[in-house]
């Protein structure tokens, strides 16, 4: 009887077995009933929520989350947008994680009748994400260029706005909002207010370099701070400023006119004199090649000179990649200026080996011995070039054409090989042999 019993439950637990199992399914559409956004480190989570268009209470699914997810990445301020969803509280939990775009830049208006504050409000009030930083994607920019343009028609109707970036300053850049038509450009400058410098030395300084540049605000200042102003540091007039620049369209060609306010400020003398820290070269002997001499009042031409002539020294001994560069720092309290040299040797590099192609064994033995630098030496940037000049100018050979220099500078052995190649004159040209 017992064995009767287990063989009747073996065959009722097979037939359960063998029913289809009821699943219960995730509905296709559900009210949403929570909207999070993660993976944003600027832009707010509140303008990020406006921007994918969902609302709480409203319908949710995956083609509603596909659409939403397509409306941030639509915004040009998203590298990345993807989502997932839940079903909670008888509806759709739905979470987007956002990688914002890493290349966002600051912005400015050139050329345009908007101050700097006005065009900071006229983005904020046509873009939600817009948090003083703008990413240079298209649809960025075009959306926020018809934001400028639109708040500009109705004092200037005709008025056409677009959006560049623009390199300010070694790895700096700006949106710069500007004339669709372009900047104009400089058609001339004219100075007052200086007692150091006359006006026309100025005036045709900028001639010479600056007229005939598209004029912008960042873009002029950058050309005074090139131009003018070593006119006055060279003199020890470290704080001199352009208080006041007034551009206005020109009544004799296309393009404005620039007027500039000079205010020379107080006169400075050099402070301490050194060297930055990150050198592997003595400091003492960076300092005696610099060879700076103390005046009353500081001169950075001087220091312009020394920066070359410890370039030259460190090349010279075969510091190929040396770099060399200098920072101040002002003292505006006691009106002195310290000033230390960046200096980076970079590897040494040494002389591998000499190849001399085209000439007969004479004339290769003759250039052989000529050549100064020995294999493991250090190697003088520019020796090869200096060389060949010494050979033309002592006319060694009869019939000689061109000498082909070609250097292989090896940046990972630090090893120089030098291969020279010489060629015969044209026949018309020649009066001996080559090789004697």
């Amino acid at each position: 009887m017992p064995g009767r019993a287990t063989f009747i439950l073996a065959i009722v637990a097979a037939t359960l077995a063998a029913q289809p199992v009821s699943r219960v399914r995730t509905p296709a559409i559900l009210p949403i009933t929570a909207i999070h956004i993660t993976g944003n480190k600027s832009l707010p989570t509140d303008a990020i929520l406006t921007a994918t268009g969902l609302k709480l209470g409203e319908t949710g699914g995956s083609a509603i989350f596909d659409a939403a997810r397509d409306r941030l990445l639509g915004t040009g301020y998203f590298d990345a947008v993807s989502y997932s969803f839940k079903q909670q509280d008888l509806g759709f939990a739905v979470t987007f994680t956002v990688t914002e775009m890493k290349q966002v830049y600051p912005v400015r208006a050139e050329a345009l009748p908007i101050t700097a504050a006005e065009l900071i409000q006229i983005l904020k009030s046509g873009d939600s994400l817009f948090n003083g930083l703008l990413p240079a994607t298209k649809q960025v920019t075009d959306h926020a260029s018809a934001t400028v343009e639109q708040y500009l028609s109705s004092t200037n109707p005709g008025l056409r706005v677009r959006a560049r970036v623009a390199a300010v300053g070694p790895e700096r850049f700006e949106i710069q909002f500007i004339p669709a038509e372009g900047l104009p450009v400089i058609a001339d400058v004219t100075f007052e207010g200086s007692k150091l410098v006359s006006a026309d030395e100025l005036h045709v300084a900028m001639v010479e370099s600056g007229i005939g540049q598209f004029y912008s605000d960042a873009g002029f200042r950058a050309l005074l701070d090139r131009i003018v102003r070593p006119f006055f540091e060279r003199q020890g007039y470290m704080g001199v400023s352009f208080p006041t620049i007034t551009a206005k369209p020109s009544q004799r060609v296309k393009g404005v006119d620039v007027h500039v306010v000079i205010v020379d400020g107080p006169q400075y003398r050099l402070g301490n004199v050194s060297v930055g820290s990150q050198t592997n070269i003595d400091a003492a002997r960076i300092l005696h090649i610099a060879n700076i001499s103390r005046t009353d009042a500081i001169n950075f031409d001087d220091f312009n000179a020394a920066v070359a002539r410890i370039h030259d020294r460190l090349h010279n001994e075969g510091y190929l990649d040396a770099t060399v560069s200098t920072d101040r720092l002002i003292h505006a309290d006691i009106r002195t200026v310290d000033v230390w040299f960046n200096v980076d040797s970079g590897a040494l590099y040494t002389f591998g080996h000499l190849d001399v192609i085209g000439l007969g064994l004479d004339g290769e033995a003759a250039i052989r011995k000529m050549w100064a630098v020995k294999t493991g030496e250090p190697f003088p940037d520019g020796y090869q070039d200096h060389f060949v000049g010494g050979v033309k100018a002592e006319q060694l050979f009869d019939n000689l054409g061109e000498i082909t220099v070609m250097p292989n500078i090896n940046r990972q052995t630090h090893v120089v090989n030098v291969a020279l190649h010489f060629t015969a004159a044209p026949a018309s040209e020649r009066h001996g042999s080559i090789g004697r």
